[in-house]
């Protein structure tokens, strides 16, 4: 896979995924809230294991070098907020969530792709 392809991926594919993430708190009845959330918190549980372990540095879809390891703590803490309001059936989870999303943008193009250097 090349870079312009792992570009139009993220764009498309891995960026719209999040956001919709971040959007379903705000459609979903409150009574799923918490099913929801538990989905996030595997989802976090999984981030959080990978950063305290150091573990899968070597992404395919990073071209080999998974450029976000550094990050993943920040990843399921966000989630993981999102999990606490999610069990509350508070529809406030979609802020940490949003974050997230407009945080993987911003680092992908800092980090990644390198706009500003």
């Amino acid at each position: 896979m090349n870079n312009i392809t792992r570009v139009v991926l993220f764009i498309f594919l891995c960026i719209p995924s999040r956001l919709l993430l971040a959007y379903l708190p705000q459609v979903l009845p409150k009574q799923y809230l918490v099913y929801y959330g538990i989905l996030i918190l595997l989802m976090s549980i999984g981030f959080l294991y990978l950063a305290v372990n150091n573990s899968r540095l070597n992404a395919p879809e990073g071209g080999g070098k998974t450029w976000w390891a550094s990050y993943r703590f920040i990843h399921g803490m966000l989630l993981l907020t999102a999990f606490i309001y999610l069990i509350k059936s508070d529809k406030n989870a979609s802020i940490p969530l949003l974050i997230d999303s407009i945080l993987g943008v911003v680092l992908f193009f800092i980090i990644r792709v390198g706009i500003f250097n």
